[in-house]
């Protein structure tokens, strides 16, 4: 599938989807939820893109936080379509791109400005407190921004706010989805993506102790899906 026809899709659901912002926020929930799912089958069909999930066992009742590695624009559309409500963390900029940015606000995704630093915790804090109470699933990527397989970026300390603000476990993810799509781009490759639910990081540890546990388990993880990955392609 093209980058052309993923756009064009996703722009004519999202502008035909423009009055479900009349309703009540779960049907723009549901729109996401849906386009996500149709994206993920998309995929799958046209370019050969298929996944797998392992862990599973692990995802307790929500409320919970779901701290994933970030390698592909896939990531994102995965967890949306997995999670029938999911309430992504998100970068503020997004929210001001046209129907995209008005979805995402209606269905209460939770944004954050960088920039504004103590203020934008207490703005994070603030969202996903409602969330967690709704008994939804947080979804964070603890780096912060998209880093291709192989490599690690600087885990951010925004998630062991939420761990410890909202006293509900986390649960590192692990996934090797850069090895089939580019991580900066939308080039894309035949495949499995393999997704890998950890064991959860229950509440009560301090943040030393959280960011060793939440770095050393998702990086050991998922290195070890990246070496399986290339020992299957030799």
């Amino acid at each position: 599938m093209s980058v052309s026809i993923f756009f064009t899709i996703t722009a004519i659901i999202a502008i035909a989807g423009l009055p479900l912002l009349l309703f009540p926020r779960k049907y723009t929930a549901l729109l996401i939820h849906s386009w996500s799912k149709l994206m993920l089958f998309l995929f799958k069909k046209y370019d050969g893109l298929d996944w797998v999930i392992a862990g599973e066992g692990n995802i307790p009742e929500a409320p919970f936080i779901v701290a994933s590695k970030h390698q592909s624009v896939w990531d994102t559309i995965f967890f949306t379509a997995y999670f029938s409500d999911a309430a992504m963390v998100l970068k503020k900029i997004l929210i001001y791109l046209p129907a995209y940015g008005w979805h995402a606000v209606k269905a209460k995704m939770i944004w954050v400005d960088r920039k504004a630093k103590g203020k934008a915790l207490k703005h994070l804090l603030k969202m996903a407190k409602d969330c967690s109470n709704s008994k939804r699933p947080i979804v964070i990527f603890p780096e912060g921004t998209r880093v291709a397989a192989g490599e690690k970026g600087d885990y951010k300390s925004g998630c062991f706010a939420l761990y410890k603000y909202l006293d509900i476990p986390c649960i590192p993810v692990a996934l090797n989805s850069g090895l089939f799509w580019q991580t900066k781009g939308f080039d894309r490759k035949r495949g499995t993506i393999k997704v890998k639910f950890l064991k959860p990081i229950e509440p009560g540890l301090s943040k030393s102790d959280f960011q060793t546990v939440l770095e050393n388990s998702i990086e050991i993880a998922t290195n070890d899906l990246l070496r399986n990955e290339n020992n299957e392609e030799k």
